[in-house]
């Protein structure tokens, strides 16, 4: 099922209720969409602008579709639903603040405007409005990023990195997988803040690998391995981790 599809399904589903104009899907499934339109879609992210928005359209849908129960963790106003082999993640348009010295953030209820803004990179801060499939741009750079296949840092890259490292290796990894270019002040600061990346935890490092291994051709994962000596990834990663 493509993307499409899937929006005029979902579509069907929302009509007429308070969902109607209030969920987008959200960040790689709207860019992968616009770089590749009409590829099959295996999972979506639905961000809708209401307070517990995302566990409550899941709930809803769960119900409709008869699914399995959707998995609701505590504390972050998000949800899960597997439908058809398509993974469905619900969430409520939100603000993070992130306490000094702690990665994980404090979440409450936001405007679409203010959600973007909790956004890694400005190509993954693209909206599709579900009912009526129009797609916006609310940090205003991320389609002129798409078109130019550049990686830039929706916020100040420095503050962003050290509030999670992780997003470093998703800038590498994004630029590896879509053949994309790193903005040079978000380059630099992946230079500036790597031994950050020794940091992480040995699952998200481990999960930020697979998602690299299922996607990437040899050409990527070769300029990958590239980037980390440039940038100095490498050195941390490789204490923690058997590198591809």
């Amino acid at each position: 099922m493509t993307l499409a599809e899937l929006r005029i399904f979902l579509a069907e589903l929302i009509c007429d209720t308070a969902f109607a104009g209030k969920s987008f899907f959200a960040g790689g499934c709207v860019r992968d969409e616009l770089l590749r339109p009409g590829q099959d879609v295996l999972d979506a992210d639905i961000a809708v602008e209401l307070e517990n928005g995302g566990v409550r359209l899941a709930r809803t849908l769960q119900k409709k579709l008869n699914t399995a129960p959707p998995e609701v963790p505590r504390g972050f106003g998000t949800a899960s639903l597997a439908w058809q082999g398509i993974q469905l993640d619900f969430v409520m348009t939100r603000s993070e603040t992130y306490p000094p010295g702690s990665r994980h953030p404090r979440v409450k209820f936001a405007t679409l405007a203010q959600d973007c803004q909790r956004r890694d990179f400005t190509v993954n801060a693209l909206y599709q409005e579900i009912l009526r499939g129009t797609t916006s741009d609310p940090c205003c750079r991320g389609f002129a990023d798409l078109e130019a296949r550049l990686i830039r840092s929706l916020r100040e890259p420095n503050l962003s990195f050290q509030e999670d490292p992780l997003r470093m290796l998703r800038a590498l990894r994004f630029a590896a997988v879509l053949d994309f270019q790193i903005e040079p002040s978000t380059y630099s600061a992946i230079g500036q803040n790597a031994p950050l990346t020794g940091s992480l935890s040995r699952r998200r490092l481990d999960d930020e690998l697979a998602r690299l291994r299922e996607k990437c051709s040899p050409k990527g994962l070769e300029r990958w391995r590239e980037m980390l000596a440039e940038t100095g990834v490498g050195v941390y990663l490789e204490r923690k981790v058997k590198l591809l």
